[in-house]
């Protein structure tokens, strides 16, 4: 999980100054590299290697919004919702957040290993042959 705080100004004109929450299940680390077609890192640097921006901005903005969620005060579950994602998407948060991804190289990398941290950890762990592979889709 990678909390990170956000200051910014709402739409009210009110400064703010947030913790925001971020993760990644295993299911959903599977599914990314499913859609990519590689392991999220070595997407990454096929997209930095070829210098595609447009691929690069969307991808980023694409780990960002199905990452975020809300803990549960219990902390057993961490709550994401298409209207939780919409509005923070549509938030001075979420505009604050990308702008310091994209000037803050060493944001992405930490952003990227906290998000990914306990599904990486676990795939590690309990290092099993997969039932499908990438090659078969």
């Amino acid at each position: 999980m990678f909390k990170h705080n956000i200051k910014y100004v709402d739409f009210n004109g009110n400064e703010r100054d947030e913790d925001f929450y971020f993760h990644l299940s295993i299911p959903e680390v599977t599914r990314l590299e499913a859609k990519f077609g590689a392991p999220i890192d070595t997407y990454i640097k096929t997209l930095v290697d070829n210098q595609q921006l447009a691929d690069m901005l969307d991808f980023l903005e694409d780990i960002i919004l199905t990452s975020y969620g809300r803990k549960t005060t219990d902390g057993k579950s961490f709550i994401k919702n298409q209207q939780l994602r919409t509005e923070f998407e549509y938030s001075q948060a979420y505009a604050e957040l990308f702008e310091e991804m994209i000037t803050k190289p060493e944001l992405v990398k930490k952003f990227g290993e906290g998000v990914s941290e306990t599904a990486k950890h676990r795939q590690n762990k309990n290092k099993v042959e997969p039932m499908v592979k990438r090659e078969d889709f």
